[in-house]
């Protein structure tokens, strides 16, 4: 009898597990975590816990604050690693649920990042991890020949929130200027008129470039 996943994880990834577990085994996977397996009434803890690593197929190594200080887990990843050291069989998958310092062994492995995704992202990530298929697009890359954007066509939610208080910050900064000038405004066609009239129309092309930019990223 064999399984397909062993979830290893530390006590502060444990509503991670059972997400985890639950997404595979929905999806048809088998699979084996602590709280859904080695906690039975009458059952020995330890022996299920070494049944389990045994005929686990791959390991899920929930990879949380705590997890590289636990013992437990250290012990049980590190019983995959002997089996394939180099990681060419791919039988250990990092799933990072939280920003962590990776370890100098377990960090050398490619992780599943899942914090900062809604739950479909999560999910739909989660499961193309562990079909173990090729990165390959589903659509054909654009050409590289032609003029490269100054930004990329897509971008990730946390570049478009540092484009958007980008974009604000100039915005704001045309406000104040614009009344500042109007303030200042002197009627007499003096050279201090005609220089803050310059610079005005400088920062409104340099927002208008930027919001077109902004525009292109987010849709």
């Amino acid at each position: 009898m064999t399984v397909d996943f062993f979830i290893s994880y530390a006590e502060d990834g444990a509503e991670w597990a059972e997400w985890i577990g639950w997404q595979l085994e929905n999806d048809g996977y088998t699979v084996r975590l602590a709280a859904w397996d080695h906690q039975l009434a009458g059952g020995n803890t330890v022996l299920a816990r070494d049944r389990d690593l045994r005929i686990a197929k791959r390991l899920i190594a929930v990879v949380s604050p705590r997890y590289p200080l636990s013992p437990d887990s250290a012990a049980e990843w590190t019983s995959f690693v002997r089996n394939d050291p180099a990681g060419e069989q791919l039988t250990i998958i990092p799933v990072e649920v939280a920003r962590v310092e990776r370890s100098a062994l377990l960090g050398n492995l490619t992780p599943v990042v899942l914090h900062g995704l809604s739950e479909v992202q999560a999910a739909a990530r989660l499961k193309r991890a562990v079909t173990q298929a090729r990165l390959k697009p589903s659509r054909q890359p654009g050409y590289p020949g032609r003029r490269a954007p100054g930004f990329p066509r897509f971008a990730s939610t946390s570049q478009i929130r540092s484009d958007t208080k980008f974009l604000l910050t100039l915005l704001a900064i045309d406000l104040i200027y614009g009344l500042a000038s109007a303030t200042l405004y002197q009627g007499d066609r003096g050279s201090s008129d005609l220089w803050r009239a310059l610079a005005a129309l400088g920062l409104f092309a340099f927002t208008s470039a930027a919001a077109k930019r902004w525009f292109k990223r987010r849709f």
